[in-house]
């Protein structure tokens, strides 16, 4: 095959046809390159075969114009044409697709079989014997030829959601270029897959407090025209990190597990609480405990003692906030009981004049 790089390169008209030899992933494309780079080593050579003076490489492709040493190997090619490496009704190109779970294990012979003894990367059919030798793709729980398969390694999804498993994996190709795609663009619900890891996960734990804290004072600062430096220091961030509660992605948790992502979200946090504590416009956004009357000021983004009623968002401290009797929301009731009364009674009325 070097022979035949060196052929091609000083080939000009072979140029056009000729194609990346590393990039090439088909059983069918591999024997064609080897049937061209055969020819083209033969037709430099005229001491043993003695071929007419006016044969080119391109006569070459007539049947006719080949001795008798090359005809079975000139026809290599509608062999290759007449040969039916796959079942494209039995095979079709693996999809994109992202997966968050550990494939159960399976015996190889049941996986293959039921892959109907086609290689998943490019549908190559591959006899029953030969099984032992495809490749097991640990993200896609496929086997693949080894055209297919070049034993490239990854952290599989769904080992880290569930058991916080790190460790590479074998992968095919295709299943490759999808991780390496997925890695720092696709978000997963932590609390969706598996909310256990909070708990077995300190470090995880902690992001989590800090998030959220992130989540609440980015509503706050953004709304504020004095938080120019501070706005842009989350515009560095990753969005989802300040704007979603439980969205990491895998390259996110790869930072947690080395505990390099916790220390620059608490960093934002302080910057931003800084702000908060010396802007007048931030203060004014504030709320006051309505149980103890304190008249410190008060955010949402201070989890650690402030808690907030879920249905009118207003905040007190956790140690005043015991009931669940949330004082705005009983004024917002009383309001409406009120309107509620008004608008009957002034119906009452408009019947009595009515009837008189």
């Amino acid at each position: 095959m070097e022979d035949y790089e060196k052929l091609s390169a000083n080939k000009s008209d072979d140029t056009r046809e000729r194609t990346d030899f590393k990039a090439l992933n088909s059983a069918e494309q591999t024997a064609r390159n080897l049937y061209r780079a055969f020819r083209q080593q033969w037709a430099r050579f005229d001491g043993d075969v003695q071929l007419p003076a006016e044969l080119t490489i391109e006569t070459l492709s007539c049947k006719n114009a080949i001795p008798e040493e090359f005809e079975s190997s000139a026809s290599l090619v509608e062999e290759i044409k007449r040969f039916r490496m796959r079942d494209t009704e039995d095979w079709s190109p693996p999809r994109f697709q992202i997966i968050s779970a550990v494939h159960p294990y399976i015996k190889r012979d049941e996986v293959v079989a039921s892959q109907n003894y086609l290689c998943v990367g490019c549908g190559t059919k591959v006899e029953p014997r030969y099984t032992n030798r495809l490749r097991y793709c640990d993200y896609l729980g496929k086997y693949f030829c080894d055209c297919c398969h070049h034993y490239s390694e990854s952290s599989i999804p769904g080992r880290v959601l569930s058991k916080w498993n790190f460790s590479k994996y074998y992968v095919s190709n295709f299943s490759k270029s999808v991780l390496d795609k997925i890695w720092d663009s696709h978000t997963f619900n932590v609390q969706t897959e598996n909310p256990a890891l909070y708990k077995k996960v300190k470090d995880l734990n902690r992001v989590k407090e800090v998030q959220e804290q992130l989540i609440h004072i980015r509503k706050l600062v953004t709304t504020c025209r004095f938080a120019e430096s501070v706005v842009k220091a989350f515009e560095e961030v990753p969005s989802h990190l300040t704007q979603t509660l439980h969205l990491f992605t895998l390259g996110d948790l790869s930072k947690v597990k080395q505990k390099s992502l916790l220390p620059g979200l608490r960093e934002l946090l302080a910057l931003a609480v800084a702000h908060v504590e010396e802007c007048e416009l931030c203060k004014a956004k504030g709320f006051i405990c309505e149980f103890c009357q304190n008249s410190r000021v008060i955010f949402p983004f201070q989890t650690e003692t402030c808690r907030r009623c879920e249905a009118c968002k207003a905040c007190y401290h956790k140690q005043c906030f015991k009931t669940s009797d949330c004082p705005k929301c009983l004024r917002i009731m009383a309001r409406k009981a009120l309107k509620s009364d008004l608008a009957l009674t002034s119906s009452g009325e408009v019947d009595s004049s009515s009837t008189t």
